[in-house]
């Protein structure tokens, strides 16, 4: 079966799939979104685009999705840092895992030339103490225990074995604007408010902006290879810099507190505890907690040198995405406390 010049996006209802999807109609580029029944991406408002409905679990949709696409943009995944119990853990695998298959063999049924798959650098692996990790960096047996990062690592790999070309990215902790859920927002928002601000005294992450992984995702579809994968990302940074940064881009100077990790971990313990007993995610777990204080250090020399990623300074980010809160945030309950 011909392809035909339709680009699939999935996950534009997310942080980076709506940034991603916005991107591609600014391009000229015919665009289709896979979406739940009655939603609507936030980032395409005002943008004209098709609208397929359904969802990963459903193979029928997915088939009709794919009909007539060139390219798919695999950005959907459920997002779960936390399971009550191993039901909810193989309900996210049924999404990251078996969406991911479902997505792959209808694209190449449908005759899809090339699909880009969203991966996680969490599913690379932490570096070794002290270090910095790359494209080749082994998993790390037990170091990353989140649902998220476990499924999204045994996606990557059904990815990688798909019957279509396929071209895996792995993006850093996305900063920037359009982010409804919020994602980063829920780093970001909590430093618009109060006089006293907490950060791990030890543990960071690697930080870039979401437009700049937009710009690599569509060089990865015009020129990445097959099979290999590629860290979308920029600045290595620890969460307490982080802070500092945005605290300064705000305007504000609260007093700022490393918090000792054995103090992370208790608050973890308890929120953990919370959640149990509500059956609602916590902000924190023991899981959570434990990686707040390891390095998640990266580097995007790859995507630089093969992709032209670029390097966009993570205060520019900082100040769309805090611009982005101000203006969507007024009158709505899940962006509270934004006065910044």
């Amino acid at each position: 079966m011909a392809a035909g010049d339709l680009v699939l996006v999935t996950g534009a209802t997310g942080f980076l799939g709506g940034n991603l999807a916005r991107r591609l109609v600014e391009r000229g580029e015919r665009v289709r979104v896979l979406v739940r029944q009655g939603s609507r991406p936030v980032a395409l408002e005002g943008f004209a685009c098709e609208m397929a409905e359904g969802d990963l679990r459903d193979e029928q949709a997915l088939a009709r999705a794919v009909r007539g696409c060139r390219h798919v943009y695999h950005a959907a995944a459920s997002i779960a840092l936390w399971c009550r119990n191993r039901a909810q853990f193989d309900q996210v695998r049924e999404v990251n895992v078996g969406g991911t298959r479902r997505l792959l063999r209808a694209s190449a049924r449908a005759g899809v030339e090339r699909v880009v798959h969203v991966s996680t650098v969490d599913a690379i692996g932490l570096p070794p103490p002290g270090g910095i990790a790359d494209e080749t960096t082994d998993w790390p047996p037990g170091r990353i225990r989140t649902p998220y990062a476990v499924t999204k690592r045994e996606a990557e790999q059904v990815a990688l074995a798909a019957d279509v070309e396929t071209v895996v990215v792995n993006p850093g902790l996305m900063i920037g604007p359009f982010d409804p859920k919020p994602s980063s927002g829920r780093l970001l928002l909590p430093l618009t408010r109060g006089p006293v601000i907490f950060c791990s005294r030890r543990g960071g992450n690697n930080f870039v902006d979401v437009r700049d992984v937009v710009a690599g995702m569509i060089a990865a579809m015009e020129r990445g290879r097959p099979g290999e994968r590629y860290i979308l990302g920029h600045v290595n940074l620890t969460y307490c810099e982080l802070f500092a940064r945005a605290l300064a881009v705000l305007g504000r100077r609260p007093l700022l507190l490393p918090a000792p990790a054995p103090l992370i971990l208790a608050a973890g313990g308890v929120m953990e505890l919370a959640g149990r007993l509500t059956g609602r995610e916590p902000l924190l777990s023991l899981e959570t907690a434990r990686l707040a204080a390891a390095n998640h250090y990266y580097d995007p020399a790859k995507a630089v040198r093969d992709l032209g990623l670029p390097q966009t300074p993570i205060d520019r980010a900082l100040a769309d995405a805090f611009s982005w809160y101000r203006t969507v945030g007024r009158g709505r309950s899940g962006f509270p406390g934004l006065q910044c």
